[in-house]
């Protein structure tokens, strides 16, 4: 069995984005094992060998389908910061707010990912998703960093989504497997057509 998760992976150009990466830069101790801004939708979970393809194969279909004749890059906004506490550890992240269209997306890929379940799986869901933006061992360390945090993300914005991938984990590192949909060609067609237009 292997473990995956398909994960939403946003630009490094916008502002947001660089917000984000100085403040893991700064203060996330373990920024070095994944450097760029991703989210995931759901919690990792055991496909046999045997299902790997057709997951990925599935998963593309629907979403390239999902997402057909939409130009427009989706985004995800965000709507401050949270701690989510788990094995005496502490994660400080961004909070979510899923638009319609981005929902539906995410629970067709939810359940896709589900059907492919491994039945010897004991699968746990995961309550949130959200963006992290540090795991802290201690309390203090904690308190002084999610005051940071509160004062530069006091303010709802939005990360355009570049793609989304399949991502497997291979030796305890977890690497793009493959990306499902990719949207900064929809954004160069859209400038396609507005270039023809004038």
């Amino acid at each position: 069995m292997t473990k995956f998760f398909v994960g939403l992976n946003f630009s490094n150009n916008g502002l947001l984005s660089r917000k984000i990466m100085g403040f893991r830069k700064r203060f996330d101790p373990k920024y070095t094992h994944y450097s760029f801004a991703h989210m995931s939708l759901l919690a990792p979970f055991d496909v046999d060998e045997r299902d790997i393809a057709d997951l990925a194969e599935t998963l593309k279909e629907e979403i390239e389908t999902f997402y057909y004749g939409k130009l427009q890059t989706p985004k995800l906004e965000f709507t401050g910061v949270g701690v989510y506490e788990y094995k005496r550890r502490n994660l400080i992240y961004l909070n979510p707010h899923y638009g319609t269209e981005l929902q539906f997306c995410s629970d067709m890929i939810v359940d896709i990912c589900m059907s492919h379940l491994s039945r010897s799986s004991r699968y746990k869901e995961n309550k949130k998703q959200f963006l992290p933006l540090g795991v802290f061992n201690n309390e203090q360390d904690l308190f002084s960093v999610l005051e940071h945090a509160r004062l530069e993300f006091n303010h709802q914005s939005s990360l355009p989504v570049e793609s989304i991938s399949l991502y497997e984990n291979k030796l305890g590192i977890w690497v793009e497997k493959e990306v499902l949909v990719r949207f900064e060609e929809n954004q160069a067609h859209l400038l396609h057509l507005k270039a023809m237009a004038l």
